[in-house]
């Protein structure tokens, strides 16, 4: 997208309503005596917004949803005498639910759990141009899903973009269970429930990089990183793999050629917490000679640390560059909640 309005989303809550018992079949089939079927609608409602119609995740003025596919995916808790904790939860790829999003709120479906057994449900958005479930080595896909270490549980488990510089929108969440409107928790039998929600909470951040006054002999303006994260987990965006400062990984996004001597970098980023805090580079072509620039700019609390950046989940950094006699002026000129009304523009 050309803008900061088309690489930014709203915010959106889903509302997802799990009810024992069920008048349809058509999403899992008859249930047996050892199993319960339920049934799962998927409402929504965008936060801070009643003078527009804006559709889930929709950035203003853009007529396609930016995330329109979900994916439901039970974890089972591998020993009902476990601790209550996300790593001794396991995926059930069996049960999971992938739902083309095209409006609300009538998206239904059923899941058929074991009674007995306890569960976390995990919900993930995504753009359907980014991932399918069903052809899950598909060569067009951006992102994989899974761990880097075994046994794969809710704990490790990840969202691996295929590409560290070309980061898709990713929001999740794990659906908390009620009985008659009290809170059971995250952790529940089916027996135990009559209704679960979930709100989808974006967990990547946005980047936007504005050069300018660039000269005409300038052929093409890179972007590079020091070091990325390349695999963030899937509950909460904390990173579970990343790159380190020299290392073989990629970390240079594509160039572009300056228009009117000015360029602008749009990226979304994984979750970078301090400990994972990157330099950026400006790379600067002429001929057949380049040169590197650090972007250096002032330090900002849980934002800029001696010239590294920290992306928090749903947060976008922008930064503002300045070609002055030879030499590049960098200034940090915004650090914004994503879904900060003053921003996304809701009255």
């Amino acid at each position: 997208m050309d803008s900061i309005k088309q690489i930014y989303g709203l915010m959106a809550t889903l509302i997802v309503l799990l009810v024992s018992g069920c008048s349809q079949e058509e999403a899992i089939g008859v249930a047996s005596e050892e199993t319960i079927p339920v049934e799962l609608n998927i409402s929504y409602n965008v936060l801070n917004n009643t003078s527009h119609n804006e559709i889930l995740t929709r950035a203003p003025g853009d007529a396609t949803l930016s995330v329109n596919r979900i994916l439901v995916l039970p974890f089972q808790k591998t020993n009902e005498a476990a601790a209550d904790d996300p790593a001794n939860f396991i995926p059930v790829y069996s049960l999971a639910k992938q739902i083309n999003v095209s409006s609300f709120p009538n998206v239904v479906t059923k899941l058929t759990l074991t009674p007995a057994t306890t569960y976390r449900i995990l919900i993930i958005g995504y753009n359907r141009n980014d991932y399918d479930f069903a052809n899950q080595s598909s060569a067009t896909r951006r992102f994989n899903l899974g761990s880097a270490t075994s046994p794969t549980t809710l704990a490790n488990f990840y969202l691996q973009p295929v590409s560290p510089t070309d980061i898709p929108e990713f929001f999740s969440c794990t659906a908390v269970g009620y009985m008659n409107g009290q809170s059971i928790g995250t952790s529940f039998k089916p027996e135990q429930i009559n209704n679960i929600q979930g709100t989808l909470k974006r967990i990547v951040s946005g980047l936007t990089l504005n050069l300018t006054n660039i000269p005409t002999y300038i052929t093409s303006v890179s972007l590079i990183a020091e070091q990325l994260v390349t695999a963030t987990r899937a509950t909460d965006g904390t990173p579970l793999t990343w790159q380190t400062a020299g290392d073989s990984g990629l970390k240079t996004f594509p160039g572009q050629t300056p228009v009117a001597g000015k360029v602008t970098f749009n990226q979304y980023m994984l979750g970078t917490p301090d400990a994972r805090k990157t330099l950026f580079y400006i790379r600067i072509a002429y001929g057949t000679f380049s040169q590197n620039y650090p972007i250096s700019i002032v330090d900002s609390p849980n934002v800029v640390s001696g010239n590294r950046i920290i992306f928090t989940p749903n947060h976008w950094v922008q930064i503002d560059g300045n070609y002055i006699n030879s030499t590049l002026v960098f200034i940090l000129t915004g650090t914004i909640n994503l879904d900060d009304n003053a921003w996304d523009g809701i009255s």
